[in-house]
C-alpha cells in the first residue's frame, strides 16, 4: 500500500454502535467501534497485555473494555482503566495500542494508513456523487490492490472480458486514450471503435473532441470513477479485499456478474 494515504476501509452502515468490529486492513487486526459522539475509533486489535482481541470485548461509556482482564482502552489506544489495579492508581504511559486516524462522510469510512504527523486534511472523494445514492457489493480478488486498479484502467479488455454488457459491439480498436492529469486526478479519455480492416487507432495528438469520450478518473492511492452515463456512475475502491460500489441517481444501479 501506499504510505501516508487516506483508505476506504468500510460503508458506514457496517459499523454499528451497539457492539466493536473486528476487520483486517493493510494485514493489520484493526478493532472499530463508536465512540458516545457516534464517532469512529480505531485501533490495533491487540491488547498490550496479553494480546487478546479487543474486537470481542464491549463498549463501555464510549470506549474499548477487553474482555480478558477488563483494560479500557480510550479512542487514541492508550489504558485508561486496569480494574484488578483500583480505579485511583495511575495506569502506566507505556500500556497502550496503536491507533489510526479515521473519517466518516458519503457513507464510508476511511483510516489514515501513515505517520501521524503527516495526516492531511479531508480525504479525496468526487464531489459530484454527494447527492447520489448508491448500492454496493463486496468482491474478493486474490490480487495485489495494484492490479485490481490496474484491470480497472484497461478499457482494451471490454469487448472480450464483458462483451455482453458495457463491451457489447465488437469494439476492438482504441482510439488515444488522452490522459489528463491534475495532481493526483488522473482523467482517461477513451474511444472504443469497430476494426473495420482499414483504420489504425488514432494517437491522442490526432483527437480533437476526446472531451466527449468515454471517460473515466482515478485518483491516488486506490479510487477510480467510471462515467457510465449521466445519471450511472461506477466508482471502485479496492484493499486486500475489493470493495466495490455503483452509484447512481434516480435509476437504480445495476451489477455486472
Amino acid at each position: 500500500m501506499i504510505y501516508n494515504q487516506w483508505y476506504i476501509v468500510l460503508e458506514s452502515k457496517e459499523l454499528q454502535k451497539t457492539r466493536p468490529l473486528k476487520l483486517k486492513r493493510f494485514n493489520e487486526h484493526l478493532a472499530m467501534w463508536r465512540d458516545k459522539a457516534n464517532s469512529v475509533c480505531c485501533i490495533s486489535d491487540t491488547c498490550c497485555h496479553r494480546g487478546v482481541s479487543l474486537s470481542c470485548g464491549k463498549i463501555k461509556n464510549g470506549n474499548l473494555e477487553c474482555p480478558f482482564h477488563g483494560f479500557i482502552f480510550d479512542k487514541s489506544g492508550a489504558v485508561a482503566s486496569i480494574p484488578a489495579n483500583g480505579k485511583n492508581n495511575p495506569v502506566p504511559k507505556i500500556m497502550k495500542v496503536k491507533s489510526y486516524k479515521t473519517y466518516e462522510a458519503y457513507g464510508f469510512i476511511w483510516i489514515w494508513w501513515g505517520d501521524d504527523d503527516k495526516v492531511t486534511g479531508k480525504p479525496f472523494f468526487f464531489k459530484e456523487l454527494e447527492d447520489f445514492s448508491f448500492s454496493s457489493f463486496k468482491d474478493h480478488w486474490n490480487v495485489h490492490y495494484s492490479r485490481a486498479i490496474e484491470n480497472q484502467l484497461d478499457v482494451v479488455h471490454l469487448p472480450f472480458v464483458h462483451r455482453s454488457t458495457i463491451g457489447r459491439g465488437n469494439k476492438t480498436l482504441i482510439n488515444g486514450p488522452v490522459v489528463i492529469r491534475d495532481n493526483e486526478l488522473i482523467t482517461f479519455y477513451v474511444n472504443n471503435v469497430k476494426d473495420d480492416g482499414n483504420t489504425s487507432p488514432l494517437k491522442p495528438d490526432e483527437i480533437k473532441d476526446y472531451q466527449n469520450f468515454f471517460h473515466l478518473q482515478f485518483h491516488y492511492p486506490n479510487i477510480w470513477h467510471n462515467f457510465i452515463s449521466e445519471k450511472i456512475r461506477g466508482p471502485v475502491y479496492p484493499l486486500n479485499t475489493c470493495l466495490a460500489h455503483l452509484s447512481s441517481g434516480e435509476h437504480g444501479a445495476t451489477r455486472e456478474q
